[in-house]
């Protein structure tokens, strides 16, 4: 049995993935990018407006408040007008500034005079209005480093530059075994001693969140040979295996056993915390293997803590882990020293609230958590006001 930090840095050293794809960015939401992205053009490529208003020479302005309107220029106008002495060019929001204007004044600053092509301007400032060319970001200019997460916003920038495909790493296949003579899927009849099996709703779920889908989701009974089949077959269709149940040292445990016999290396066997303890990591080749205990809210805690950034890692994002804050506690906790406790916790404004129903086969504090809060191993009693750490679970 590790540290949490021992698993976390054993994790971190293991994980690996060089492959990448190129796709169109309509198709990028949820990829890492592979490369850096440098600007293909100067943005905005020319002067533009940004204000509906009036184009004026400033220097006219210091002359006279009047001013005849010459033309007008509209978004997308790529007619070329030279603004002409004494003159105003009525312009709009992101249209291309005319040669020989240096100042848009917006049109609430302007007096129109009615029945007359004529404009009084009682306010105006010099070169104000107008984006330079360049003033977003000049040709070869750095835009987004490799790891970069491609987002909403990330992906119009793109679009905005033109840039119309781009290298990402790739994602990876997933497949989900749960192991347990107990599961029952959901729609069959509730027997006596059985249980409706969750995990791989929440293992699903949670990796849509990350735009990862799963390739396969498959049950087996607490059986040895069973349950080397089924790691054998599962093996060849993944990246990455997850393994709900029989991964502690219990006699119908056979996790650990099968693994060993599909000559999986195994990195590490049990983890210094609560819940969560029989957490197993291991290797074969180039796939990974994460033994995840059986009780739902192991599960996802040992996801959130492990699973999570091994995958993001793998994806190639440049941050991996979940953001964490430091928050002072809104109600004491005590436990015994010797295990690191994730406690399942909602974040208010200025606080942290730990919530009841911590036991590791209780979704009810999962079902309305947005954190978890983790309690140092040797630390026993945590009083109200002390500063914690908080994850913040994506959503």
């Amino acid at each position: 049995m590790i540290p949490i930090y021992e698993g976390k840095k054993l994790i971190q050293e293991t994980i690996s993935n060089n492959t990448n794809i190129e796709i169109e960015i309509d198709k990028a939401v949820g990829f890492a990018l592979a490369n850096d992205i440098l600007a293909p053009i100067h943005f905005p490529s020319f002067r533009q407006s940004a204000m509906d208003g009036y184009a004026i020479r400033y220097e006219d302005f210091l002359e006279s408040n009047c001013f005849i309107i010459q033309d007008e220029i509209q978004a997308g106008d790529n007619k070329n007008i030279v603004l002409e002495k004494g003159k105003a060019i009525r312009i709009f929001t992101g249209a291309k500034v005319p040669d020989g204007a240096d100042t848009i004044v917006q049109q609430e600053h302007i007096e129109e005079i009615t029945n007359s092509k004529n404009i009084n301007i009682p306010l105006a400032t010099f070169n104000s209005n107008i984006r330079a060319i360049g003033s977003q970001c000049k040709y070869n200019d750095f835009i987004l480093k490799k790891g970069t997460s491609l987002q909403a916003g990330t992906i119009s920038l793109l679009a905005n530059l033109g840039i119309e495909k781009i290298n990402v790493f790739q994602k990876p296949q997933i497949c989900i075994l749960n192991t347990g003579k107990e599961l029952l899927k959901l729609g069959e009849p509730l027997q006596d001693g059985k249980v409706f099996e969750s995990n791989s709703f929440s293992l699903v779920h949670v990796l849509k969140q990350m735009h990862v889908e799963v390739t396969e989701i498959s049950w087996v009974d607490d059986d040895l040979e069973k349950t080397r089949r089924a790691i054998e077959k599962t093996l060849t269709q993944c990246d990455f295996l997850f393994i709900t149940g029989g991964v502690s040292v219990g006699d119908y445990d056979f996790v650990l056993k099968s693994l060993q016999q599909n000559k999986v290396e195994i990195i590490f066997h049990k983890l210094k915390q609560k819940p969560g303890k029989p957490l197993l990591f291991g290797q074969k080749e180039n796939k990974y293997i994460f033994g995840l205990p059986g009780n739902p809210a192991s599960v996802l805690t040992c996801f959130y803590q492990y699973v999570y950034p091994a995958l993001r890692q793998y994806m190639g994002f440049s941050s991996v882990d979940l953001l964490k804050i430091n928050l002072p506690i809104s109600n004491s906790y005590c436990k015994k020293a010797g295990l690191t406790h994730f406690l399942k916790a909602i974040i208010h404004e200025h606080s942290v609230e730990i919530l009841d129903h911590q036991e590791s086969y209780k979704l009810n504090s999962f079902a309305v958590a947005n954190a978890l809060v983790e309690i140092d191993a040797e630390k026993e009693i945590v009083e109200k006001g002390e500063l914690v750490r908080a994850y913040l679970l994506p959503f």
